[in-house]
């Protein structure tokens, strides 16, 4: 048997799909997917706090107070909103929703801080949105910190006049590899493993359904074709939208969100296809137990969810219960989120992402085994 009587009927399969992915039109969605669900995630779905409407409670109402509330105003992360001298307004307004932080200034506050005593500022927040809360109520502290340091400047420069310098420890803060903190750098390329998922697994499984509910499956047996022809027939089309969403996905990455490339580009289609590989073998285990698209499709969504939840693209692994972080470690997406942000981020290279590669590698050969295994059970 030569060469062209083996790959001649994957090629002929291949081009059908093609043909039908163009008739259907789902080839435009698979394309365009990236870059939507990219720009989503990169500025909608984003988890940076900023603007966050503020009261200004000024019970003292005098220079230094005003210069406290005036440091607020003057920072991108706070937006005041509102302001009142009266403390019984603060739940009226943060329970209104129009504001979701409060800094309270007490009375008397000038005076205490010129005779050189305490004088407490109090920050209430909403935490209806625990993330947001816990942000804001930090970035709270730190302006309030700065204004206590600036204003009692002086006084410190007397004192080390008198006494010299006096021992201290002194914070320096860096942030490595994203160093403005932006979400985007954590979401955009996450994406890159919800796509491979949409694109190799649920609409692989689809297509094969759709060839069982047509009746065209049982019409390929009866040829020559066998089960290993028309799996590779259906899947090489969309390993190849897959590389073509991977290309897309980074270039916006680049020029939209202007997020650096650190690593190596061909490393990282290089271990893109254990993760194709083993989504495939969903897509088609998923094939083998459903019998309609509806089906298909539920199914389909019933394996992706765990991935999505446990594989720490949105919800840091890190802050599960210890039992279902025990559990993420079934998860394939987890090590491909892992590599793609050691690529994109930290130019980690193949030997320090060897552990994630074997388990995608071993993930991909025991699923894509066992689905070809119940394929063949489902057509024979």
């Amino acid at each position: 048997m030569d060469i062209k009587s083996i790959l001649g009927p994957v090629k002929h399969i291949v081009q059908k799909e093609f043909i039908e992915l163009r008739r259907t039109r789902l080839i435009v969605f698979l394309l365009v997917s990236p870059i939507l669900m990219s720009i989503v995630f990169g500025y909608v779905a984003t988890t940076d706090v900023t603007h966050v409407r503020t009261l200004i409670c000024d019970e003292d109402n005098t220079v230094l107070s005003r210069n406290l509330a005036d440091k607020f105003n003057h920072t991108e992360y706070f937006r005041i909103t509102a302001f009142t001298r009266t403390p019984t307004d603060i739940q009226k307004i943060i329970g209104g929703n129009k504001a979701k932080i409060c800094i309270r200034i007490p009375k008397r506050f000038e005076e205490y801080i010129k005779k050189g005593q305490k004088s407490p500022v109090q920050v209430l927040v909403d935490g209806t949105d625990s993330n947001s809360a816990g942000i804001s109520m930090s970035r709270a502290i730190q302006i309030i910190s700065a204004f206590s340091n600036e204003i009692f400047a002086d006084k410190i420069t007397a004192m080390h006049n008198i006494v010299g310098t006096l021992p201290s420890v002194v914070m320096e803060e860096r942030v490595w590899y994203n160093p403005e903190l932006l979400s985007a750098y954590d979401m955009v390329p996450g994406v890159l493993a919800l796509i491979l998922a949409v694109v190799t697994m649920i609409v692989t499984s689809l297509a094969l359904v759709r060839e069982k509910e047509s009746g065209n499956i049982e019409q390929m047996l009866v040829s020559p074709i066998k089960p290993w022809q028309i799996i590779a027939g259906k899947i090489i089309p969309y390993i190849f939208i897959s590389f073509v969403d991977i290309i897309t996905i980074v270039v916006i990455s680049l020029l939209l969100f202007h997020i650096s490339f650190r690593g190596s580009f061909l490393l990282l289609l290089a271990l893109s296809f254990f993760v194709i590989l083993t989504n495939l073998g969903l897509g088609i285990l998923i094939s083998t137990i459903s019998t309609t698209q509806q089906q298909g499709m539920l199914s389909a969504i019933f394996f992706m969810l765990p991935q999505i939840l446990l594989s720490g693209f949105i919800f840091p692994i890190k802050n599960m219960p210890g039992a279902i972080q025990l559990l993420s470690y079934i998860v394939p997406m987890r090590y491909y989120l892992i590599i793609v942000r050691g690529i994109f981020l930290k130019d980690m290279t193949f030997t320090e992402l060897l552990p994630q590669t074997l388990a995608l590698f071993a993930f991909g050969i025991i699923v894509f085994t066992l689905a070809i295994k119940e394929f063949r059970k489902t057509v024979e």
